[in-house]
């Protein structure tokens, strides 16, 4: 306790405090006078650089002095002369400084220098981690072997290879490769010295240091150009003068290298007095030599590069050059000459010109001119060559009205002015491909604050940012922006708006400044005199004196409004004569609305012919979601009217062309944002006003009349050709299909004609189609919207219909249908849209609306046998029934278990599948993703290990005295901060992989408090934003201490705030169950305790917020902070309100006990582990409303608590194995608790039980013989051969012919083979092969038995062409045995299996993968067998086939046919033979087969795919071919059994019919991965 005390009298600081404080002044060590430690780079270049020049010094220099000339910093010329040089205007200049002063004692040698260059070079933030800009590296002498040390050790260590792949050029100032006598010296004078100094030593002639460095450089460096300089000149150093370094150990003597002497001493050859020294010219002229020949050779390359990177990028961003195009549509309207007052004023200009970021406001009144202005900014910052980027908010362009376009297009138009932010982009959208599809928020976080504003740019970057007022969620961006100034990014900003600043002042940036300028009447009016003076001509002849006045006039009255100057000229131009141009311009108002209305009136007053028309056009220009082009709402009109338009153009400008008008584009657009708002509220007083709810209905209407038409019409067939019926389509299918449901929610929910049409849609297969346009031309996200609004108006319906009706439920179904077709089969449609017609349907749940509409269909696939009716909220059941899953954890786009085995297994966070396996090496406890950085973080007993989720490489291992209980990261995910078992803090630095600091948090405490919590930790939580760890032992109250005062902050008991004094009484404690709100700013602490009680503490307050009988063991947190999870011993989840606990949904369960639960990275998935089993759940609660403008129409669920009820494991017995009858339509299930069953293919479901095992064991395998009827079954020790019997009432088992158990308990039983007729029985184990002879079934003899002592993995199968025949692969050999004595027919070398399925030969291959199955196909006249992972169930079958020819008595060796090569790699399962056809589940999920005319030509049939959620689980795969044709696939308890499936052929996307080619195949032009022997081939 004295020791704690004095520790913190000394530190005066937290511990958290202390470790930050150090590290941050750790960052720029340096030596006065001689610079600093480390790489500091001189100069950044404004353009791409070309290369990295780097300066070494040597002993007894420093970073700086060693390259100065009389300490004068005039004369440091890397960074004086060298960045005005025209020479090195692109290349980026650097310095390296380390501690060589002889003076002082050191532990340090060039090693250790070496190795702190390389680490400055690889982890410099102003170098680009992977740039291949060539490194030019400059040491002078000891400095010159620090280079050659840190050069070599790239070379050789992982990890260094980009760097080591960068360094071109190396130039060695007067550097000792020999060593140096004078050094020698040294040491004896610096002996009489106290302390090492190993990096003298080094120096030495002949040391072992350079003997080294000699002996291991010239094998690295002779693609590197080298450039020696030797002395000349005596230097004095005290004890005499000499030359410090001979020419003969200056120079190498290797063909690449250059070398000159330099008329200069040891000291000098690097420092010059001016740039005319001689010797500076030298060195000079030879660097820039070496960097013009790199320049020319690297140009070249990075162009290519960096275009493919911009390609890329505009992929991950989906941007294109829309920005430009937009700009050059405005800047067009601009006339030459205007808007120059801007520029002219003394605020624009110190904004522009002023070297620290400012933020420039322009406000105005509507149609003022402000994007016109905002263009000529733009136009203004381009011809000054300045860096400008740019965004126009569009009301009319819904995809322009958002922070995310806005924030994705500025990432995107940076990269493209700067490689680094183009790097970094691409890097960031690399690991988070769907990163453009995230709200705002995230985007902001990950591409900006992460990314693009940790760049430091040379020189000042503009941003034009137009109409914030018509951008949603506006006051969103503001803070953005502030924070963006505040950053010192030097971003200069310059935004126009209707509202002032003052409108969206945020009081936590009062620092940032904001200049404000308001466009005034003045500053418009000479660019109004230009426009009119550019349109008077068009005017009726006037006189030049009327002219003037006429100007004049319309000057005084349009008070600065661009608009209404347009659209007085337009009226103008209708009149013919002086008086009748006074007469407009006295009667038209000044005001833009009464000018609306007068132009209302005007229509209204014309002929009464098109005016249908005109009401038509106003009313779709004001209500669709983004403005349409001419041929659309040509098509849309027509539909609309139910008339023919001749020429829809002209109709716009005659009926309502001051209204609207059409662009360069081609689009209709309304002339400004306030006539659309006028024209919403004229509908109560003129004819040609827009009613909006009317106006949304009618373009609701006219979709669905579209959608429900004949282009639309599903195909009749399965054969047809997609880009056909594309082309038969009119351009109107696209806003149709994308923008229809948009119009829903403005419908009223009491129209029941639009929602008889919405149903009728629904109800026809048109639907279908509609979702294939949009999987095909555009994004899966519009399906889920289009569910989203479908139940929001099913919910407003609700208020005042009966939910009756098949129109009722249909709309039901689809409103959820349609977001589970993304997330069940959302790739599978992307990448077949066709599958949505007759792939997809059946394999949804039959009380679905896809299901529905293939109901009637007797020819299309279906699927039969499965209990489940409508769509189940757990999306992935994963097990592993060899381990016990002990962790979880998930990040954005993966999700970790930990086993107690020590292993990790990484699972794709979409599809639920495995894609990368970490040993930890001990049980994994605790499981954490970074969230800035990716990295992936596994914690057990004793050691806590950091993996880089790129590679899945370990980067550093950290071993802990005790096992940690939570950890967090902290510093930019740069410290990893652990609270351990035994009360200790520690804190690890994970830039550098080292300990930064420990601390005993319990020392702190006295009296009571130190007895009560000096014992083990049973549960800890940190929250970071409260600076507090939540610590629970066993039967204490719950302990909040402060970090950042080393303090106890509260103790919390069921009450609420306890006393400082803990009670050490027998009062409820904590389970385990304990975790912090993840809500900004909230103070919520949740506790699950011993007695049932769910507690949630406000810890501000101190208080007890809510509590709830829970009895939970398990807690988590969702990202989002708003949803709470809890689990309990009974195997119950319940998702509460953080805020309330107010109860949403529960999931009762009989299976294990809850262990850890976890929530994606979006907040709407929730994982659980319990047992060997993970499970995804994907309930609709976690949808919740969320405010991003994207999603404004997510639905809000009910607040009622949904309940899901799942069957014990009681109910639920597991099957484990089945075998097909080939010729009746029946199948046998062998099942978990030793029973056997018969099912029907005709119904998938279960008739009745045949027979069983002993209860509890399970059967392992069946085998069935078609001739004698006898079904063989086994489980780990017995077999059992029943004779079964067909019956009226089905099959029965009539007799028991075989029943033996293997009694040697070491082993189990392997396989089980009968005989044709059943009369000979062999079983199979490890150890031995037993023949049984079946004569009767009282008698039963053993033929024969074979042993083993030792045997690798093996198979037995009836040989195709010899029934008599046996074949026994093991290993990489083959034996025949006859059936009826067990008598090997083959020599005791058997048939060598020849071949490869890997690029190794066949031997290791065995060594590897286990021999799986025998399968005869084609007629008996080939044999499949399949090779595999032995501990792996599902891993990915390598398949060959074989001539079964070639397995005879007197064979030698067999070889895989060559033509079925392809197929090696494609195989994930093979299914079976179904008679003519060899049938597999491919890699990709689909069903496929070949015969053997399609496999000569290298093609195979695909058939139909099976769900990805089928085969999420790492059970084994169980499907089977069975009777007709029929498949049929186990799933957990049943057996789903998939009818005219292999009926089924699917086309290529690329139109090619019925047949595949193999993706290893020719015509993909790779070299096929099975590799035969040359004699074979």
């Amino acid at each position: 306790m004295e020791r704690s005390k004095k520790n913190a009298i000394f530190s005066g600081r937290s511990f958290l405090s202390r470790t930050l404080t150090r590290r941050d002044a750790g960052d720029q060590p340096s030596e006065d006078g001689k610079g600093p430690f480390g790489l500091s780079t001189l100069f950044e270049p404004e353009i791409l650089a070309i290369a990295d020049l780097v300066f070494v010094h040597g002993l007894g220099g420093g970073s700086k002095s060693t390259w100065t000339k009389s300490n004068d910093p005039s004369l440091y010329w890397p960074k004086t002369w060298l960045p005005q040089d025209p020479g090195f205007q692109d290349v980026r200049i650097h310095s390296f400084g380390y501690n060589s002063n002889w003076g002082d004692e050191s532990i340090l040698n060039v090693h250790d220098f070496a190795k702190a260059l390389l680490g400055s070079l690889q982890d410099c933030p102003l170098i680009p981690r992977n740039t291949s800009a060539p490194l030019i590296l400059v040491g002078h002498s000891m400095g010159g072997l620090v280079i050659k040390r840190a050069y070599i050790m790239a070379r050789q260590k992982e990890g260094y290879e980009n760097l080591s792949q960068r360094v071109k050029a190396i130039f060695f100032l007067a550097t000792p490769h020999r060593g140096s006598d004078l050094a020698q010296l040294l040491t004896k004078v610096l002996n009489v010295s106290p302390g090492a100094r190993p990096f003298v030593k080094d120096l030495h002639r002949n040391s072992l240091a350079t003997q080294s460095i000699n002996e291991e450089f010239p094998q690295y460096c002779q693609d590197l150009r080298l450039y020696s300089f030797y002395e000349t000149l005596p230097m004095a150093y005290g004890l005499g003068k000499s030359i410090v370094v001979e020419k003969d150990a200056a120079v190498l003597g290797y063909a690449n290298e250059q070398s000159t002497y330099l008329n200069a001493n040891h000291r000098e050859v690097c420092k010059y007095a001016d740039q005319k020294d001689s010797n500076y010219q030298t060195v000079r002229n030879a660097l820039a030599s070496a960097i013009d020949k790199l320049r020319a050779s690297s140009i070249p390359l990075k162009h290519e590069v960096n275009n493919e990177q911009r390609r890329r990028l505009d992929g991950y961003l989906g941007v294109s050059d829309a920005p430009e195009d937009e700009f050059m549509d405005i800047d067009a309207l601009r006339l030459r000459g205007s808007c120059e007052w801007l520029m002219r004023k003394r605020s624009f200009q110190d904004w522009r010109d002023s070297a620290t970021a400012q933020f420039y406001w322009i406000s105005a009144k509507p149609a003022t001119g402000k994007t016109v202005l905002s263009g000529k900014v733009v136009h203004h910052l381009k011809d000054l060559n300045r860096d400008i980027a740019f965004f126009f908010f569009d009301y009319r362009n819904k995809a322009q009205t958002t922070i995310s376009s806005f924030l994705l297009s500025m990432a995107a138009q940076m990269a493209h002015m700067h490689t680094e932010v183009l790097q970094t982009v691409v890097d960031i959208c690399e690991k988070d491909d769907q990163l453009c599809k995230a709200d705002y928020r995230t985007i902001w976080r990950k591409l900006l604050m992460e990314g693009i504003l940790r760049i430091r740019f040379a020189r000042a970057q503009y941003w034009v940012i137009d109409a914030l007022d018509e951008c949603k969620n506006g006051s969103d961006l503001v803070p953005f922006l502030l924070k963006i100034i505040e950053m010192r990014s030097n971003i200069h900003i310059l935004l126009t708006s209707r509202d002032r600043f003052e409108f969206h002042r945020q009081a936590i940036y009062p620092k940032v400044k904001v200049v404000q300028e308001e466009i005034l009447l003045e500053d418009t009016k000479s660019d109004i005199e230009l426009y009119l003076d550019a349109n008077l001509d068009r005017l009726p002849l006037i006189e030049e004196e009327d002219e003037v006045d006429i100007v004049s006039k319309i000057l005084e009255k349009s008070a600065g409004c661009f608009l209404w100057v347009s659209l007085i000229l337009q009226e103008l131009r209708l009149v013919h004569t002086s008086n009748e141009i006074r007469q407009v311009l006295e009667e038209v108002p000044s005001d833009m609305n009464a000018l609306y209305l007068r132009i209302l009136d005007s229509i209204s007053k014309a002929p009464p012919y098109g005016k249908a028309l005109a009401r038509a056009i106003l009313t779709w220009a004001v209500c669709c979601s983004r403005p349409l082009t001419t041929s659309e709402l040509y098509q849309a009109l027509q539909i609309d009217i139910k008339d023919k338009i001749d020429n829809i153009k002209a109709s716009i400008e005659s009926r309502c062309g001051q209204f609207v008008y059409v662009d360069a584009q081609s689009r209709v657009q309304m002339v400004h944002q306030t006539a659309r708002d006028f024209l919403l509220q004229a509908s109560g007083f003129s004819e040609f006003g827009v009613e909006e709810r009317r106006g949304h209905r009618r373009v609701f209407v006219t979709c669905l009349e579209y959608l429900s038409g004949n282009e639309m019409r599903s195909p009749k067939h399965r054969k047809f050709n997609l880009s056909s019926i594309a082309r038969e389509r009119g351009p109107f299918v696209n806003y149709a299909c994308n923008s229809f449901f948009e119009h829903v929610v403005h419908v009223s929910s009491q129209d029941d004609e639009a929602f008889a049409m919405l149903t009728k849609l629904l109800s026809s297969t048109n639907i279908l189609s509609c979702i294939e346009y949009i999987a095909q031309y555009s994004d899966l996200k519009r399906l889920i919207q289009a569910g989203e609004a479908f139940k929001k108006f099913l919910q407003r319906r609700l208020k005042h219909s009966t939910p009756v009706g098949k129109e009722f439920v249909l709309l039901d179904y689809w409103a959820t249908d349609l977001i589970r077709l993304v997330t069940k089969f959302g790739k599978d449609i992307k990448a077949s849209p066709s599958s949505i017609y007759h792939l997809i349907p059946p394999f949804c749940p039959p009380e679905t609306a896809p299901r529905k509409h293939l109901a009637g269909s007797t020819r299309g696939i279906a699927v039969l046998g499965l209990s489940a009716t409508t769509w189940d909220d757990c999306l992935s059941t994963i097990v592993d029934s060899q381990e016990k899953f002990t962790a979880l954890a998930c990040s954005d786009k993966s999700f970790a278990v930990g086993m107690s085995s020590g292993k990790v297994v990484i699972y794709d966070e979409t599809t639920c599948q495995q894609s990368q396996a970490l040993d930890h090496e001990e049980p994994v406890k605790i499981l954490y993703f970074g969230r800035r950085i990716d990295i992936l973080i596994s914690a057990g007993p004793r050691k806590v290990r950091i993996w880089d989720v790129g590679s899945w490489e370990q980067v550093w291992e950290f071993k802990t005295p005790q096992q940690c209980m939570s950890l967090v990261l902290i510093e930019e995910d740069q410290l990893l901060l652990g609270a351990l078992k035994n009360n200790n803090l520690a804190i690890w630095d994970l830039t550098e992989g080292t300990p930064r600091d420990t601390a005993d948090w319990a020392l702190h405490l006295e009296g009571p408090q130190f007895d009560a919590y000096r014992r083990p930790v049973v549960a800890a939580s940190f929250c970071l934003e409260s600076c507090l760890l939540a610590v629970v032992y066993r039967g204490q109250d719950i302990l909040l201490w402060d970090l950042d005062r080393d303090e106890v902050h509260d103790t919390f008991s069921k009450a609420g705030s306890s006393s400082k004094i803990a009670k050490v009484n027998g009062s409820a404690g904590v389970t385990g169950g304990l975790v912090f709100s993840a809500t900004p700013n909230e103070t919520l602490l949740a506790a699950a305790f011993d007695d049932g009680d769910l507690v949630l503490f406000d810890i501000l307050e101190g208080t007890v917020r809510e509590t709830a009988l829970v009895n939970a063991q398990t807690l988590a947190c969702s990202p989002d902070g708003r949803t709470l999870a809890s689990g309990d011993s009974f195997g119950t989840i319940q998702l509460f309100d953080f805020e309330n606990l107010r109860l949403l949904y529960r999931i009762n369960s009989d299976e294990y006990c809850i262990n850890k639960l976890a929530f994606t990275g979006d907040s709407h998935r929730l994982l659980d582990i319990r047992g060997s089993e993970c499970r995804v759940w994907d309930p609709m609660v976690l949808v919740r409303q969320d405010g991003e403008e994207e999603n404004s129409g997510t639905v809000s669920v009910s607040t009622a608590p949904q309940e899901v009820n799942l069957e014990s494991t009681e109910k639920n017995v597991l099957i484990t194995s089945i075998v097909c009858h080939p010729d009746s339509g029946v199948f046998f299930c062998g099942k978990e608790d030793g029973s056997v069953y018969l099912y029907e293919t005709k119904s998938g479901r279960q008739t009745h039980k045949l027979f069983s095992h002993v209860k509890g064991e399970s059967i392992r395998s069946l085998f069935f013989d078609v001739e004698s009827n006898a079904l063989s079954s086994i489980d780990s020790g017995r077999v059992k051969v029943h004779k079964l019997k067909q019956t009226q009432e089905g099959w029965e088992a009539i007799d028991t012919l075989f029943n033996h158990r293997v009694y040697d308990e070491a082993t189990v039983v392997k396989q089980v083979l009968t005989k044709r007729g059943a009369t000979h029985v062999l079983i199979c184990t490890r150890r031995s092969d037993v023949l049984w002879y079946i004569s009767s079934k009282e008698t039963t003899i053993v033929i024969e038995t074979i042993s083993w002592e030792e045997r690798g993995p093996f198979r037995w199968a009836t040989h195709p062409l010899n029934e008599d025949q046996l074949i026994l692969i093991s290993d990489n050999i083959a034996h025949l045995y006859e059936w009826k004595s067990l008598r090997r027919l083959t020599g005791d070398e058997g048939i060598l299996l020849e071949g490869s399925i890997l690029p190794t030969s066949i031997i290791p291959i065995f060594d590897e993968l286990a021999i799986n199955s025998i399968t005869p196909c084609f007629d008996n006249t080939t044999i499949a067998t399949t090779f595999g992972e032995d501990s792996r169930p599902q891993s990915k079958a390598k398949l060959l086939l074989w001539n079964a020819a070639d397995f005879g008595v007197e064979s030698k060796s067999a070889a895989p046919i060559p033509k079925y090569h392809s197929l090696v790699d494609q195989v994930k399962t093979l299914i079976g033979d179904d008679g003519q056809r060899l049938v597999f589940l491919r890699s990709d999920n689909w069903i496929s087969s070949i015969d053997p005319e399609s496999a000569s030509a290298d093609h195979y049939d695909r058939h139909f795919f099976l769900p990805a959620d089928w085969l999420s689980s790492d059970v084994k795969l169980m499907i089977r071919v069975a009777h007709d044709r029929d498949i049929v696939f186990v799933k957990r308890d049943e057996v789903a059994v998939i009818k005219r499936g292999l009926d089924n052929i699917e086309e290529e996307a690329g139109g090619k019919s019925g047949k595949r080619p193999s993706l290893l195949g020719r015509e993909s032009g790779k070299r096929p991965s099975l590799k035969l022997p040359a004699k074979t081939l």
